[in-house]
């Protein structure tokens, strides 16, 4: 089992430890801070993965187009079909970090832990990456502009499938941009692996001394009643 995997089955067990309410703004309504972190932990994973897969798929049909020096029709629905799942995979990200950002609000709200520098290299991650998908599209002599919606990428890979050229140039700037979508993903992974332990640090520490004061005004209550009062 990797440490990553064995870093987030460690946070589940804490998170079953403790069931601090969060805001319903998070990836479920009415989860925990703790299972909210877990969740979206969970979440990067799983699409850091999926990039890796995408990569390979795309950089297979690439060199067997470059061999072929072109792109055949016939291998067409296979570059599409991966090119959807990479911009659905973008978009998931993108909205992972969103969902993070209002986790981390609320953990900063109630706990004091990250302040805004969290929330900042979250914002900061989805403008890069961003940036570096219009600088792959462009390179390849696509409209970045047309790119600001899933639906408006699909239509323009749909248009560019008309032609020869227009479908090495979508594979290019696919194959580019799954292969930054890893690197951009691990990174992502990374980052929120640390500040998600320093988050559970905190809610677990806050949970261990409301416990011990709980058990001292117990132990007072139950002395209190012992001694009785005259």
């Amino acid at each position: 089992m990797n440490p990553f995997k064995k870093s987030i089955l460690a946070l589940a067990a804490m998170s079953a430890i403790a069931m601090v309410p969060a805001h319903a703004t998070g990836m479920i309504a009415g989860a925990t801070f703790p299972e909210q972190i877990v969740q979206e932990l969970t979440a990067v994973e799983q699409y850091a993965t999926q990039a890796q897969q995408l990569q390979a798929q795309f950089q297979q049909v690439y060199n067997q187009a470059l061999s072929l020096e072109s792109l055949p029709t016939q291998m067409w629905p296979n570059v599409s079909g991966n090119l959807q799942q990479l911009i659905n995979l973008i978009g998931s990200a993108q909205g992972l970090t969103y969902a993070t950002q209002n986790t981390a609000a609320g953990v900063q709200q109630q706990y004091g832990v990250n302040g805004q520098s969290y929330q900042a290299n979250l914002s900061q991650w989805n403008g890069n990456l961003t940036s570096q998908i219009q600088q792959a599209l462009n390179q390849y002599g696509l409209q970045a502009s047309g790119f600001q919606t899933q639906q408006q990428a699909l239509n323009q890979v749909e248009n560019a499938s008309q032609s020869a050229a227009g479908r090495m140039q979508v594979l290019q700037a696919g194959n580019q941009i799954s292969g930054m979508l890893v690197n951009q993903l691990q990174g992502l992974q990374q980052t929120m692996m640390t500040n998600g332990q320093v988050e559970m640090n905190a809610i677990g520490a806050d949970n261990a001394a409301k416990l011990q004061q709980n058990q001292i005004n117990q132990q007072f209550l139950d002395g209190s009643t012992g001694a009785g009062f005259y």
